[in-house]
């Protein structure tokens, strides 16, 4: 099940569509019930970043959910950019009503599910974490309570930590029918095969419609050469830009060198100098002393 990619994940997750499925696998995340209203108005301005799903719960609060691939050079700015992005929206919107407060701002989230992550993720230190939740705090007793989080859940991980273990308990009779459950919406995500549909549904009951829908739409031939054209579009200028990246990453690792090199070679050729200098000086004694023995001769 190729749920993984753009067009596919936003057609299971998009709030007109489907904003029951989208607010359970929320709350799973956020650790808290939130609703994603059925008529969804996410805010429309002028942004120079284009999100994968853009939704406003019904607290107020906004969402950003993203789905990557493939792991990113600056991962840390790409996330600081979405949520300053999120945060622009929200004031944006409220500054076009004259009793603009501040007390009417609300949070912010920003939420990126990656198939594929880099080895920051996959530090020993994390002990196989999957699912990192992020938001700004003091460094002394100051409760202020900023209004951006984040929430990063590396898919590789949790199919090689979280999941591995259910993987082996094939004989498994607890039935989970909590909706809020984020080790089923994942286990969906990352089902790859019949065998991990079957397991995934003697697991998680409740995702036997998901996986029929998503079926039935998948196998829309005009829908999947269409879906899977815009995919292959998006991955392919997302794998030029990781290129781009990481050759510009190369180049500046290359320039760095070269300067480190550079600055070695005039240490070194100074201390050449230096050498020099000093034994010409030394020559220059050795003879003053001899004419001094010389005369006295």
């Amino acid at each position: 099940m190729p749920l993984t990619y753009d067009p596919f994940f936003k057609c299971m997750f998009h709030p007109d569509r489907h904003p029951d499925w989208l607010s359970n696998l929320l709350s799973a995340i956020l650790g808290e019930s939130v609703v994603v209203p059925s008529e969804n108005t996410a805010i429309s301005i002028d942004s120079l970043l284009i999100m994968d799903i853009v939704v406003r719960l019904s607290n107020g609060s906004l969402a950003n959910v993203e789905i990557q691939k493939i792991p990113y050079m600056f991962t840390a700015e790409r996330i600081s950019c979405y949520s300053s992005d999120l945060l622009l929206r929200e004031y944006t919107r409220l500054k076009e009503n004259k009793k603009f407060m501040y007390s009417d701002m609300k949070k912010v989230y920003t939420i990126i599910l990656y198939e594929k992550t880099g080895a920051d993720f996959k530090n020993p230190l994390l002990h196989g974490a999957y699912i990192h939740h992020g938001k700004t705090r003091f460094n002394t007793e100051l409760t202020l309570e900023l209004l951006q989080e984040y929430f990063l859940i590396a898919l590789d991980v949790f199919c090689q930590n979280g999941y591995t273990d259910d993987k082996n308990l094939d004989t498994r009779e607890t039935i989970d029918s909590n909706m809020n459950d984020l080790e089923g919406w994942l286990s969906i995500l990352t089902a790859e095969t019949i065998a991990d549909v079957e397991r995934v549904i003697r697991r998680y009951p409740w995702s036997e419609t998901i996986f029929r829908e998503m079926s039935t739409y998948v196998n829309k031939p005009e829908e999947v050469i269409h879906m899977f054209s815009e995919a292959l579009k998006i991955a392919d200028k997302n794998t030029v830009k990781y290129m781009i990246e990481e050759l510009q990453d190369e180049l500046q690792l290359a320039e760095k060198k070269q300067k480190q090199e550079a600055e070695l070679r005039k240490q070194e050729e100074e201390k050449r100098k230096q050498a020099e200098d000093e034994l010409q000086r030394s020559k220059e004694e050795i003879a003053q002393l001899k004419a001094l023995l010389a005369k006295k001769q």
